[in-house]
């Protein structure tokens, strides 16, 4: 009967330590990254705010939007996840202009709207482009497939403009009159 009360023990044990653990995890964007967004923000000196960015900001942006291009799972994009990463990341650094402490909100939720935003955009127009060449994929499929070649279009386009050109006047004959 006592294993049983040890191995009980072990447990809550072990539940709390994964509890503390959970707790003891650093915030990558907490209340210091707020404070530098606001200092950034109101400097004027160039070489200031690029200081307070690669020194306080940057790593913050960087696991944020690393943390919405995982959770979100966009993946309608051409190029590699770092690519899109520093996409986002620029992204933010060039709105940063446009986040006002005195509203309120939080410079965490404010950034990951934007970053969210951000990728919902340019996900869904890569998705429009891919259905697009889809269809044009299968449109040359079943070309292919007719016998009919890009050369032929472009030979038939160029006689409908010759006749046009050649029978204009008589085709509109009651406009020009």
């Amino acid at each position: 009967m006592p294993k049983k009360e040890n191995k009980k023990v072990n447990d809550v044990k072990a539940e709390i330590k994964k509890i503390v653990k959970k707790k003891k995890r650093k915030v990558y964007f907490g209340q210091e990254v707020q404070d530098a967004v606001v200092d950034y923000n109101s400097s004027e000196n160039d070489s200031e705010r690029n200081i307070i960015y690669q020194t306080r900001i940057h790593a913050a942006f960087d696991k944020l939007a690393e943390n919405i291009i995982n959770t979100f799972k966009f993946t309608y994009f051409d190029y590699g996840f770092e690519d899109i990463k520093h996409e986002v990341v620029a992204f933010m650094v060039v709105n940063m202009h446009k986040y006002d402490h005195t509203k309120g909100s939080k410079a965490f939720s404010y950034f990951s709207v934007v970053a969210k935003n951000y990728l919902i955009l340019h996900n869904n127009n890569n998705y429009k482009k891919l259905k697009s060449h889809d269809k044009m994929d299968a449109l040359d499929r079943q070309n292919k497939s007719s016998g009919i070649t890009h050369d032929d279009y472009i030979t038939l386009t160029d006689e409908i403009v010759e006749y046009f050109d050649q029978n204009l006047n008589s085709i509109f004959i009651n406009i020009f009159c």
